[in-house]
């Protein structure tokens, strides 16, 4: 059996985990790998080593601390030898290397993970292995790759009862929907994954959902409900030291603030949300900071820091190969070029851009660039085709949201309603 000394050191550790005291309970699970031995053949004693090595690394990726993360899923790895132990560690290095944008070493984690699971019968890894692969697609800009595992998961989860797997995971669906524009099915999902997550006390799950759900309500122009969840899930996420999705938080926030005419109070929450994401080194939220910080910055013209923070994203957008992040940049840089007067810079690159937003199935981005290329058209026939593009991607959107008052929030906020003015004229 486990000492007593340790049994009891273990539990203590578990117990300020469950009551979110996360430094306390990383101490704690350092003690109990202290005191033991990596090479031990004692099984209780090595099953309290790998218990001890994948909590402690799901505490420090909790808190942002990425690479620490790595390295103890690195070490309860190499411990684990060929059991479902080695399964759940391949899938958080998967986790975490995804983190850190290293794409490929992710999938290739993730797939080892799907094999050793298929080959020891185990469901439930085959089912975590399968959400991480959907998680490193979307990230990719490979939405209906992602989709498509991240179904298979939800649907393996709900098969095993896993309702913790379920929250993640039909999350992760909500994301897929919302980069291709279909936000009623993401607001619906984001809603199932808070309901599920407060029922499950998963506070890291419930601060992810409501950040996702009130930026579907900030991509609709309700940037009132967008600011309620994105406070909320702010409040909660400093509270448990959430970094990474702290910083994501502060950059809806900065947005949200910018979109609502209160520009110098978002602008303080972008810069913070860009400072936390180089501290703990998560290149997708880096990436989405800069890009907005790029409108802002654009919209305020100060267009020399603007244009700085645009050949950021592009160096590390395509050092990634993240099309999606390209689309944001080209789009970016265009409107750099309508601000200094360069027509015809800005349409060749939202050219560049619609590609890659058509690519990637970004209907956002895409009704947002035709709006803007029949801003600069050379010819009135020109801009009414590119505006009727537009409305007709607008309505694509609004259609199926089920929400009456967030289809006419959407429909009437003046952005949206130019271009629908527009349309009706042509």
């Amino acid at each position: 059996m486990v000492p007593t000394t340790l049994e009891q050191l273990l539990q203590k550790a578990d117990q300020a985990n469950s009551n979110n005291e996360h430094w306390p309970a990383i101490d704690l699970y350092t003690e109990v790998l202290d005191k033991t031995d990596p090479q031990t053949t004692a099984p209780d004693v090595k099953e309290t080593r790998l218990t001890s090595l994948r909590e402690r690394g799901s505490l420090l990726s909790q808190l942002g601390e990425q690479v620490a993360a790595l390295a103890a899923y690195e070490q309860y790895y190499l411990e684990a030898g060929s059991n479902i132990h080695a399964v759940e560690a391949l899938v958080r290095i998967g986790n975490r290397s995804r983190g850190l944008g290293r794409y490929l070493r992710s999938l290739t984690a993730y797939q080892e993970a799907l094999e050793l699971a298929k080959a020891l019968n185990y469901t439930a890894g085959h089912a975590k292995a399968l959400a991480g692969m959907g998680g490193t697609f979307l990230l990719q800009g490979r939405t209906e790759e992602a989709a498509a595992h991240l179904n298979k998961a939800n649907a393996l989860f709900e098969q095993l009862g896993d309702a913790v797997g379920q929250a993640q995971s039909i999350n992760q669906i909500g994301i897929a929907y919302g980069n291709t524009g279909e936000l009623g099915k993401a607001i619906a999902a984001f809603k199932i994954s808070i309901q599920l997550s407060r029922e499950l006390g998963r506070q890291v799950s419930l601060v992810s959902a409501l950040n996702n759900l009130g930026e579907c309500h900030q991509l609709l122009f309700d940037l009132e409900q967008a600011l309620i969840y994105h406070q909320e899930g702010l409040a909660l996420a400093e509270e448990a030291h959430f970094r990474l999705i702290e910083a994501d938080l502060c950059r809806n926030l900065g947005l949200d603030l910018s979109y609502l005419g209160r520009g110098e109070e978002g602008l303080v929450y972008l810069q913070r949300a860009l400072a936390i994401a180089e501290e703990v080194k998560t290149l997708d939220i880096q990436l989405y900071s800069l890009y907005a910080l790029a409108l802002a910055e654009v919209k305020r013209n100060s267009l020399e820091i603007a244009y700085n923070y645009i050949q950021e994203l592009q160096a590390l957008a395509a050092e990634s190969q993240t099309r999606g992040h390209e689309a944001n940049a080209l789009h970016a840089l265009g409107l750099y070029h309508q601000r200094q007067g360069n027509v015809d810079a800005a349409e060749e690159v939202w050219q560049q851009a619609l590609f890659v937003a058509h690519e990637t199935g970004k209907r956002v981005l895409l009704w947002q660039l035709h709006a803007a290329l029949a801003d600069i058209a050379a010819t009135h026939n020109l801009a009414n085709a590119h505006n009727r593009i537009a409305a007709e991607v607008i309505q694509q959107i609004a259609e199926p949201l089920e929400d009456e008052a967030l289809r006419q929030t959407f429909l009437t906020a003046p952005p949206v309603a130019a271009i629908l003015a527009q349309g009706n004229n042509t």
